[in-house]
């Protein structure tokens, strides 16, 4: 395993930070500052990423609001239809 050092500005941190976290080959991201300092472990893979958010959204009844889900659905995929 190789490790990077990199320098930033502060306001700067978060971002880069919040970026590295998303890498799937990133295994943690540790900051060093003077006044603070943590380790973010990034452990979970994307899998248990998606695992964590869809049973956080069970019961919230997401697509209540949708009438008719074909329609719906037809309409989305009209946006993929377009010439790029």
């Amino acid at each position: 395993m190789t490790t990077l050092r990199i320098t930033v500005e502060d306001e700067n941190a978060g971002m880069l930070k919040k970026l590295l976290q998303e890498v799937s080959f990133v295994k943690s991201v540790e900051e060093e500052n003077p006044t603070i300092e943590k380790d973010i472990s990034i452990e979970e893979t994307s899998a248990e990423r998606i695992k964590k958010i869809l049973d956080e959204a069970k019961g919230k009844n997401l697509f209540k609001d949708i009438e008719d889900p074909v329609e719906w659905q037809r309409e989305i995929r009209k946006e993929w239809d377009r010439d790029l």
